[in-house]
């Protein structure tokens, strides 16, 4: 099984090669997909990776704390930088120099800091559903959401199959408690000079009807980067899964185009 030592976690990954009966597979560009919380490439991408994989190198950590990679007893303020730390010695064990970035949520933030902080390394950047700060009332949304509610049976058979039992069930607390700490550190995921520093062609995606992460963050971020593009779909949080055919036309035309 393919895992790497980072300076955070024992990461797990796969590669997905292109496939070999593609026109121009030898010169395949390479994809990085970043997951949100709670899932992992395969559970998040699952509606584009088969295309993704005829066309492209598909590279799909388990980010830190799921999947296969190392569990977590807590995050600290700093994880979607150490999320970028971590991928950045996955690309560089890999011998990959630049990459195109689908990503969504969690894994969205940490996109947005990769391609600030390290420019010359991504070529193309989708991001979805993803925030440059938080507040109290968006932990509120979160709590609501994963403690104050019943998970759905469906979900938590999900999460128990991605990342284990009994572990999963600490991970929407410590998730929970992670957001009220970077409340109190000041609420800046991404500082406004940091997005104004991406110059990579970034598409901003997001649900209009997000209860979770409002849209106005996507409007926010959009404003904040050179040139960037904004698409809103007409659903909540998850517009990848609700809006599955529409997101990855989006996402296979911006990264074709």
């Amino acid at each position: 099984m393919p895992f790497l030592t980072t300076p955070n976690c024992t990461l797990y990954f796969d590669v997905f090669e292109p496939d070999t009966g593609t026109a121009g597979a030898s010169q395949a560009e390479t994809v990085l997909l970043l997951h949100g919380f709670g899932g992992t490439p395969e559970s998040d991408f699952a509606g584009q990776l088969p295309l993704l994989r005829q066309r492209y190198r598909v590279v799909a950590p388990h980010l830190h704390g799921y999947g296969k990679s190392s569990q977590r007893s807590r995050y600290p303020v700093s994880y979607y930088r150490d999320d970028v730390v971590d991928v950045i010695t996955l690309l560089d064990a890999l011998d990959i120099g630049r990459v195109l970035v689908l990503a969504f949520s969690d894994g969205a933030i940490s996109g947005l800091l990769l391609a600030a902080l390290h420019r010359e390394r991504v070529v193309k950047l989708a991001a979805m559903g993803a925030q440059n700060s938080i507040n109290e009332e968006n932990v509120a949304a979160i709590r609501h959401w994963l403690l104050e509610r019943p998970l759905s049976e469906e979900w938590q058979e999900e999460l128990a199959r991605l990342h284990g039992e009994p572990y999963w069930r600490a991970l929407p607390r410590m998730y929970v408690e992670a957001q009220v700490a970077l409340v109190e550190a000041g609420g800046v995921l991404i500082t406004d000079e940091e997005l104004a520093s991406i110059r990579c062609p970034t598409l901003i995606m997001h649900g209009a009807r997000d209860r979770v992460v409002p849209a106005d963050y996507a409007r926010y971020i959009h404003a904040h980067i050179p040139d960037s593009q904004l698409l809103l779909f007409d659903t909540g949080h998850a517009a990848h899964l609700r809006c599955q055919e529409e997101y990855t036309e989006a996402v296979m035309s911006f990264f074709e185009g």
